[in-house]
């Protein structure tokens, strides 16, 4: 860690860079303090820090030989201080606090060990929901250093089996709010990576025409100035090959220009990941470009260090870019450019109609706006049309807003329903994604996160609940009930499933849309009653019993 300091406190004096205290941790690290949270070699499917969709990955996705059900150890000595689940996000989530105030953090679980176990299903049964969220005492769930505590598994938004593995510090007591989140490699866990990153792609943004893609030949003529985008990736031994990297240097003729290093972050800013890659591309390709240009707007936790505002502005002649990239192990690939500058184009900054810094209000025949300051990462112009379909969209800057804005449309008639039936919906294509909508004096309000074309939309239809692996009159075989439920549109909100009369467990992936109810224990001999009761978000709700015997 040392030399990576002391680069950029010489890059610092070198440049007048604007400086970010997340990138580079500061104070040394514990080494050997957490163990390997799995009993196997470290393969990763994902690094921490890797660009993703709203959000930079905040751990370490660990392989787990594409099983479910491997044990999950305490990292170190403490005490069990939150359990968490969702269908959606991390799942099956335990938080563990550790002395020396760092808590680690362990996602995607398939269950809980012992008395976490039983603890776990207890708070479950005693607020009849699958979804809770619990703080423990440090007197109720002690831990050691490698007790087993969980079971790896793939359940809420995970994308395969494997363990999503944190390290955390501070925060609000639920343990998630404003906690700085590290690389857990930094703390020293065994991990071997010999192989070198890939710069998979660079590209040229002049700020007076289209971006270009670097060729082959690594020579790049502009008029005027531009930034970069560089799209790197990681690979190491028992690790996918497309990992992100750890460390991104841009050289502008032989002085540092541009680095990036995410090292640490804070979990309220992850999602300025949108104002620091191509958006566009990315959400087109996934390919994830890094740009060397600021947008003033996105000066949070991930702002990484650069000459200036990141837009080149050459003189007249040849000059020399050299991109470099890192691994966690130093392994280093590298790009050298030719840019021959032939003149500046005059570069005037465009009119914008709406500042990032101030709050936006829009008062329409049919349409309201109401956004925060800093919703925006730059100032812009907002398009907006209305109509049975209204849009709402910047101009300049094609990126996701940074903060929910209340987007409110007039209702056309009374619909013929009660009002609760109506919701905002936005359009992608032909999908419509509903989103949580109150009704006033005629106009439907609903706190939205996304840009483009959006609409009101009746909702009536009935959640759907079918059996899966059972059916009247044949014995179930096993102790495991599957039912599939799902909504057409506004979504399923809440569920319940009663056996015999009683509440009963009921486990939802929200990936399969699918209820597993293990009723081991719960079945009697003969004819045994389940009902199950699905609402969706617009009050819709379906019941169906089975006769299920045993």
């Amino acid at each position: 860690m040392k030399h990576r300091i002391i680069l950029l406190v010489c890059a610092s004096i070198i440049f007048n860079f604007q400086l970010s205290t997340f990138n580079i941790v500061a104070q040394p690290l514990p080494q050997g303090y957490f163990r390997n949270p799995l009993d196997f070699d470290i393969g990763l499917s994902a690094t921490f820090g890797e660009i993703r969709m709203n959000h930079f990955h905040s751990g370490l996705d660990m392989r787990t030989g594409g099983a479910i059900g491997k044990p999950v150890y305490a990292a170190a000595d403490g005490y069990v201080a939150k359990v968490s689940i969702s269908p959606w996000g991390g799942g099956k989530i335990l938080y563990i606090k550790h002395p020396n105030g760092f808590t680690t953090v362990y996602m995607h679980l398939d269950g809980y060990a012992g008395k976490i176990g039983r603890m776990v299903e207890a708070e479950q049964y005693h607020s009849k929901s699958y979804s809770i969220s619990r703080l423990f005492t440090p007197d109720e769930l002690p831990v050691k250093k490698g007790q087993l505590v969980a079971y790896s598994g793939n359940t809420g938004g995970s994308g395969g089996p494997h363990l999503h593995f944190e390290v955390r510090r501070g925060g609000a007591e639920d343990l998630h709010t404003g906690a700085r989140l590290f690389n857990p490699l930094l703390f020293g866990l065994p991990y071997t990576d010999n192989i070198k990153p890939i710069i998979r792609g660079l590209r040229i943004y002049p700020l007076t025409s289209a971006p270009v893609a670097v060729g082959k030949d690594n020579t790049v003529s502009v008029d005027g100035p531009f930034y970069m985008g560089i799209y790197a990736t990681d690979a190491a031994e028992g690790s996918t090959a497309k990992n992100g990297a750890h460390r991104v240097e841009v050289y502008l003729d032989g002085n540092l220009f541009f680095l990036f290093t995410p090292e640490s972050l804070v979990t309220d800013s992850s999602r300025m990941v949108n104002a620091l890659v191509d958006f566009p591309l990315f959400l087109r390709t996934r390919q994830a470009y890094l740009l060397t240009r600021a947008l003033p707007g996105a000066d949070g936790e991930w702002v990484p260090v650069r000459q200036g505002d990141g837009i080149f502005r050459l003189t007249n002649g040849d000059h020399k870019i050299q991109v470099r990239v890192y691994d966690i192990k130093d392994n280093l690939a590298e790009q050298t450019l030719t840019v021959h500058c032939i003149g500046e184009k005059k570069c005037p900054l465009p009119k914008t109609d709406m500042r990032y810094t101030d709050p936006y209000i829009y008062n329409g025949n049919c349409l309201r706006i109401e956004m925060h300051p800093y919703t925006l990462y730059a100032d812009d112009n907002m398009r907006i049309v209305e109509g049975n379909i209204v849009t709402v969209e910047p101009t300049i800057n094609p990126l996701p807003p940074h903060k929910n804005y209340n987007l409110s449309l007039k209702g056309r008639g009374n619909y013929g329903v009660d009002p609760g039936k109506v919701t905002v919906v936005r359009l992608d294509g032909t999908h419509r994604y509903a989103s949580k909508t109150r009704h006033r004096d005629g106009w439907y309000t609903s706190q939205v996160r996304d840009f483009g074309q959006f609409t009101l939309a009746v909702d009536t239809t009935l959640p759907t609940i079918r059996a899966v692996n059972f059916s009247e009159g044949k014995l179930l075989k096993g102790n495991i009930i599957k039912l599939k439920i799902g909504d057409d549109l506004s979504g399923v909100e809440t569920y319940n499933c009663y056996l015999n009369g009683s509440w009963i467990l009921a486990e939802y992936d929200g990936k399969t849309a699918t209820l597993s109810i293990n009723a081991s224990g719960k079945l009697k001999k003969g004819a045994n009653e389940l009902q199950a009761e699905v609402t969706d978000g617009c009050g819709n709700q379906c019941r169906k019993r089975y006769t299920i015997s045993k």
